[in-house]
């Protein structure tokens, strides 16, 4: 993650997005969802700012890496990668106190 962090613009290893796309892009994905909700923009921004800050934090990356483990010789990388967003989710609704 430092690594990223020192080179944002760069390509992640295994992968042709930069952290930074990432950033930009949940940040975006935050703010679009929140969109029906009857809140101030300057508010929706603060909240998608505080989960883009999250998911960077070493200990949630950490957490999130001990609950998804290594993929299974049975699990395709689509599966992999669902199950991931799954707990990625579950872990973010946890820690803003949101009902799925």
């Amino acid at each position: 993650m430092s690594k990223a962090e020192n080179s944002p613009n760069k390509a992640l290893p295994s992968s042709n997005t930069s952290l930074s796309a990432i950033e930009t892009a949940l940040t975006s994905a935050v703010s679009n969802l929140l969109t029906p909700v009857p809140i101030p923009m300057d508010k929706k921004q603060e909240f998608s700012e505080k989960v883009s800050n999250l998911v960077r934090d070493e200990e949630f990356i950490s957490e999130f890496s001990d609950r998804i483990g290594l993929s299974s010789e049975m699990e395709t990388e689509d599966e992999f990668v669902e199950r991931g967003s799954d707990v990625l989710r579950k872990m973010l609704y946890d820690q803003f106190g949101i009902k799925g």
